[in-house]
């Protein structure tokens, strides 16, 4: 590659990526994000010092760690790349000869894995509270972990594709589709909730439906709502 032509896209996507992660570490998003998920672990004490089953209180884990989601991508992912747009630092990268798309893409391979280990701490922090293993077998764990994964980075997507259609407000629109949208869509028992970020969570999971009705909705929204931010962008 010459000198004059600039980054290539995959070497433009690591080096935005690198970026969004370091801003993200030195911000106050990432904080606030690991705050959140707290919520959860509260509400689970609770119902661990009253006595109920194991298998009640791992169900609201997971049902509260899904309310605290909507959140997590969006003041990541959402707040990085709404600002990239706002403050037009974006036109200046697009003058360094970058791909267009390569600055979504930089944001999700930095920031959506992040948001997904965020929530996932969140949700083992609630399994070690029920009395881990010994309580919740280690089999319906680890379909909970990778439910709860592929529903943040399916948020994050949504919520890189809310960041480049309204960047002004991306955050607030982000939140408000994923937690009463998204969340009440993911209920419907209709093919509709193939949209839903928690419907993929819950069926991978093994509350809904199936766990390959829940990679088939993950893998939509995946690329539905990427290619609709890279359009956008």
């Amino acid at each position: 590659m010459s000198r004059g032509r600039g980054l290539s896209g995959g070497h433009a996507t690591r080096a935005l990526a690198g970026l969004a992660l370091t801003r993200a570490v030195r911000g106050k998003a990432l904080w606030i994000a690991l705050a959140l998920v707290l919520l959860p672990l509260i509400v689970v004490g609770v119902r661990v010092g009253l006595g109920h089953p194991a298998d009640e209180i791992w169900e609201t884990a997971f049902g509260t760690t899904l309310l605290v989601l909507p959140v997590v991508p969006s003041i990541l992912v959402s707040a990085s790349l709404s600002d990239e747009l706002e403050e037009k630092t974006a036109a200046y990268l697009w003058s360094r000869a970058l791909p267009r798309w390569s600055i979504v893409a930089g944001k999700l391979v930095g920031l959506a894995p992040i948001a997904a280990v965020i929530v996932v701490l969140g949700l083992t922090g609630a399994w070690a509270l029920i009395g881990g293993p010994s309580a919740i077998p280690a089999d319906t764990f680890a379909r909970g972990v990778v439910g709860m994964a592929a529903g943040a980075l399916a948020g994050a997507t949504i919520a890189a594709m809310w960041a480049t259609i309204v960047p002004r407000h991306a955050v607030a629109v982000s939140v408000v589709w994923l937690l009463f949208v998204d969340l009440p869509l993911g209920t419907l028992p209709v093919k509709v909730h193939y949209l839903s970020a928690s419907f993929a969570a819950l069926a991978i999971a093994g509350f809904e439906a199936t766990a390959a009705d829940g990679v088939a909705a993950f893998a939509l929204l995946i690329v539905v709502p990427t290619a609709i931010a890279v359009r956008r962008i």
